[in-house]
């Protein structure tokens, strides 16, 4: 299954990261490259990180997960999707389409 995951960093959280400790970034954004995700993309408006990923569920990204709550003080927002061509067999098998 994919999941988008979005690590939002506080204002606050985030300054006091790039003054104290600015390579805590560097190794959570090297977490999540170790899962090979299909994409990572950085705002350049706002301290944001969108990762997608493909995995069996959540336990298979726990690390990455733990070390960035850790950093952004914050557990990130993870969803699970489906692209569009497993879209109507999703919806079939839970009853939203016939």
């Amino acid at each position: 299954m994919k999941y988008i995951v979005q690590i939002e960093l506080d204002p606050d959280i985030g300054a006091d990261v790039e003054e104290e400790a600015p390579q805590q970034i560097q190794e959570m954004t090297e977490a999540w490259q170790a899962l090979n995700p299909i994409g990572m993309y950085f705002s350049l408006t706002s301290r944001a990180i969108t990762i997608i990923l493909d995995a069996a569920n959540e336990d298979a990204f726990f690390e990455p997960l733990h070390k960035t709550w850790l950093i952004t003080r914050s557990y990130p927002d993870v969803w699970p999707v489906v692209g569009a061509e497993e879209f109507p067999a999703i919806a079939k098998r839970v009853g939203i389409m016939p």
